[in-house]
């Protein structure tokens, strides 16, 4: 009964995954949000993509707490500091000029 409910969880994040990256792609296709709003949605998509695959197929959220609490901390240091430079050093800017 345990491997059938590993397996569900499996299939689970894989169609999340799958679904995150259709809608990512979408997201670039579509024309009615601005370039600065895409590229926040994109990079959360990017974030809850990374999240279910290190904390379900490399299994972090067996880990300690201490492990865990690293990669969330990392996780969104990361996409902050990515989104903070996109934002405030004129690529948006340039982005929605051209």
């Amino acid at each position: 009964m345990a491997a059938l409910s590993l397996n569900r969880a499996a299939v689970l994040t894989w169609a999340f995954l799958v679904c995150a990256s259709i809608a990512t792609g979408l997201l670039i296709e579509g024309k009615s949000l601005s370039p600065a709003a895409v590229v926040s949605l994109i990079l959360l998509i990017a974030v809850l993509k990374a999240r279910m695959i290190v904390l379900h197929y490399m299994e972090l959220k067996h880990a300690p707490l201490s492990w865990r609490l690293a990669f969330e901390l990392w996780v969104v240091a990361a996409a902050s500091l990515i989104l903070g430079i996109w934002l405030f050093t004129g690529s948006a800017a340039n982005c929605i000029a051209s």
